[in-house]
């Protein structure tokens, strides 16, 4: 059985790509342009966009299950081409905010419900993984980290901030035994970190101080309108970050759960990414 791997070129696809590799898998990996895709020796590529229905033919040819990023234009002409060819297990990497109480007002969780209710939905088995924030969100910071002063509102904000690894190591581990069919899985990091305190664990593993400015929510939303967010996303992110100063997010154990291993700290994943910051 061949598994393809969408979104490749992402943090998680191609971590996804690696674990899978390194069990001795057969992998395909796609993306809009096969051609800048850097995969292992042996992996095969492929161009798929869900937009352009005609390329999804070629790319799920013989392929038994399929590691999907969220992305609701085209998603039910994907649903239509991989039942066509066999497809027998989806796993979507979605969204923690689908989960969310307030999450019918949230745009966010209403573009991942849309992905999730439509492959729900679909003949063949599915696997939503639902991370919360990704540790990999700090990387934004790096601009801020060269001038020494880490700026961001709400940093005390705590949230369970997950390795893109732990992420892949859950979607590799359920793709390659066909576990988990049918659920929707909250993952999280090992506990819930402070923006404060991943600026500390960041000074410390780069060996340089880094002090932190508070920003108001109208300051930093300007920010992430300017890094390309759509002007309505800000906000509702801003909301999230003010109601975990208060109550720490989610932590769970299913990383643990399902991949046997403890889920990566925030030190560990700054180390491993500290050339990303020179």
């Amino acid at each position: 059985m061949t598994i393809l791997v969408t979104g490749a070129r992402g943090n998680v696809g191609r971590a996804v790509l690696d674990a899978l590799v390194a069990a001795g898998q057969d992998v395909r990996a796609s993306s809009r342009d096969a051609t800048t895709l850097d995969v292992p020796d042996g992996v095969a590529k492929v161009s798929a966009d869900l937009e352009s229905p005609e390329t999804l033919e070629a790319a799920l040819d013989g392929i038994g299950s399929v590691f999907l990023y969220t992305q609701r234009q085209g998603i039910d002409g994907f649903v239509k081409a991989a039942e066509a060819a066999g497809v027998r297990h989806v796993v979507l990497l979605s969204s923690a905010a689908t989960l969310e109480p307030r999450s019918a007002q949230s745009r966010i969780a209403r573009l991942h419900r849309s992905v999730e209710e439509a492959l729900a939905a679909a003949p063949f088995a599915e696997t939503v993984l639902n991370p919360g924030a990704f540790a990999t969100n700090t990387l934004g910071w790096r601009q801020d980290i060269a001038e020494g002063v880490i700026r961001t509102a709400h940093p005390d904000s705590r949230i369970g901030a997950i390795h893109e690894r732990d992420i892949a190591d859950v979607a590799a581990r359920i793709l390659l035994d066909g576990s988990h069919t049918g659920e929707a899985l909250a993952l999280t990091g090992p506990e819930p970190i402070s923006f404060r305190e991943q600026a500390a664990v960041l000074a410390d593993v780069l060996g340089r101080p880094l002090a932190v400015e508070e920003l108001t929510p109208e300051q930093a939303a300007e920010r992430m309108v300017a890094l390309g967010f759509p002007p309505e996303v800000p906000p509702e992110i801003l909301r999230s970050w003010a109601r975990t100063t208060r109550e720490p997010s989610l932590v769970t154990d299913v990383v643990r759960a399902v991949t046997g291993a403890a889920p990566r700290t925030f030190r560990q994943w700054a180390e491993e990414h500290r050339a990303d910051f020179s």
